[in-house]
């Protein structure tokens, strides 16, 4: 009989660990707990309120047992019995000090006799299985708070605080590098903690890695010179592989993040559009590149106005912030209140205000590509331009930018005039898909899939920002060597 029982007993010690061990482990032993001793079972935190119960607990046990589980809380006692009712309600610590959690059992005197050797091989298992969780959960919380951290550096850096963002970056490491490469990287949603963990191991901990706050799916890496070359070959083969494409920008300076962002952005595009899952943007691409510090002067001018704007009240945006915010909105529209962690209200209060300040139509698209470029230039620009400045048109009526206007428009024109077309007369109408439907006389679902094929074949984003859109408004207008994009093509 002696051995029966302690097989018995040794059986139900061997499904506890096996309950322990569980993901759901804690609720598994509780329940298992209240089946052995024929009644109820639950823990309790550390203020006392019940974490989980099998079954549920009556009101009025706890408010019978409080004086003892205070008792136990405190360290006072270790364990403690109660009578209520017909049952008896015993309670003990399943922590080493005072303040943590405590077991609640509920059954007939006899039931809880008889299985208390049970019930204390599951406390001793309930304080492991707390000791884990608790861990888990803190660790859950740093790393939180690192991916908050992270997110936090990035829209510093996407906003020109450069200051700000060291010192912010300096709490976690790696240091922000002078220059370097970003890498944006594609992958279902789910896999993205997965994605985010390779590119950590593959660049040997030293790319500042961040969760894409707009776009689910996207991991943005910020890779250091000179190590930048070599990162790419890895992240090549981990594309190469399967379940992720990546777009790296050319190098940068840590200043301009947001515009190697961009860049990467659209290589990410390419490498979704074409046969290879990796690809690099090429400086080539750069209409302000191409341009260069002849229209330093210009862009200083356009953006003179909003610059120099100062706040009348206190509490209104700043210039740099209206500025930060036109930047955004240019690149990302609707999900710049994502970016910039503003409510959309606000996003499009500062909009209107931008539009006072600087006496344009921020929703035309010519003043949008305009304003885009402006402030792609005045990234690069010293600060010594000269004093006299170029008009836009003689900037763009040089060889180099029609070279550049050819080389954009190229996969178009070769895909014949229906694409470019559907293009031009998409971008005539500020990008409006149902307006560029009627004027085309199709579907808007029709205009949607012409623009998607002339994604593939420009192998750059054109529907989603930030957008190659204000390239094809300037390329277009370099090429018809007018001030708009022209009338509608077939």
């Amino acid at each position: 009989m002696e051995v029966t029982d302690s097989r018995l007993k040794t059986d139900v010690l061997r499904r506890m660990h096996a309950d322990a061990a569980r993901e759901d482990g804690l609720r598994r032993l509780v329940r298992r707990v209240a089946r052995e001793v024929n009644g109820r079972a639950a823990v309790l935190d550390g203020g006392g309120s019940p974490v989980y119960a099998h079954p549920r607990l009556p009101a009025d046990v706890l408010p019978a047992a409080a004086a003892d589980i205070e008792r136990i809380r405190t360290g006072r006692v270790r364990s403690a019995t109660v009578r209520h009712g017909g049952s008896t309600v015993s309670a003990m610590s399943i922590s080493d000090g005072p303040g943590g959690p405590v077991l609640l059992v509920m059954a007939g005197a006899d039931d809880l006799a008889a299985a208390s050797g049970v019930v204390a091989d599951a406390a001793r298992l309930l304080a492991l299985r707390w000791a884990v969780d608790a861990a888990r959960r803190d660790r859950a919380r740093v790393d939180r708070a690192d991916v908050a951290v992270r997110e936090a550096v990035l829209h510093l850096l996407m906003l020109g605080e450069r200051d700000a963002a060291n010192r912010v970056a300096a709490a976690l490491g790696p240091r922000l590098p002078a220059t370097l490469r970003v890498f944006v990287a594609e992958s279902a949603a789910a896999a993205r903690e997965r994605l985010a963990t390779g590119i950590a191991e593959l660049t040997a901990g030293t790319a500042w890695i961040v969760r894409c706050p707009v776009y689910p799916g996207h991991v943005i890496a910020l890779v250091p010179e000179p190590a930048a070359d070599r990162a790419g070959e890895a992240l090549r083969e981990l594309a190469d592989g399967g379940g992720s494409r990546i777009g790296a920008s050319g190098p940068v300076v840590l200043r301009n993040v947001r515009y190697g962002y961009e860049q990467a952005f659209h290589a990410l595009a390419h490498a979704r559009g074409g046969p290879a899952r990796y690809a690099e943007f090429s400086p080539a691409d750069d209409l302000a590149t191409v341009l260069g510090p002849a229209a330093h002067a210009w862009a200083a001018a356009q953006l003179a106005p909003l610059r120099q704007h100062v706040p009348a009240r206190p509490k209104e945006p700043t210039a740099a912030e209206l500025e930060v915010t036109l930047d955004s909105w240019l690149s990302f529209h609707r999900r710049a209140a994502a970016q910039l962690k503003i409510h959309r209200n606000t996003l499009s209060s500062r909009l209107g205000r931008v539009a006072r300040i600087l006496g344009r139509d921020v929703h035309d698209l010519a003043t949008q590509a305009a304003l885009h470029l402006a402030l792609r230039l005045s990234a690069d620009a010293t600060g010594e331009e000269r004093a006299g400045r170029a008009e836009l048109d003689a900037l763009l009526g040089t060889p180099a930018a029609a070279e550049w206007s050819a080389r954009q428009l190229a996969p178009l024109v070769e895909d014949g005039p229906r694409t470019l077309g559907t293009v031009r007369t998409w971008l005539a109408h500020n990008t409006r898909l149902d307006a560029a439907a009627a004027e085309l006389g199709v579907s808007v679902p029709a205009v949607r899939k012409r623009l998607v094929r002339a994604e593939t074949l420009l192998r750059r984003s054109l529907l989603h920002g930030p957008s190659v859109r204000y390239d094809l408004y300037f390329a277009l207008r370099v090429r018809d060597g007018a001030p708009d994009p022209g009338p509608p093509g077939q």
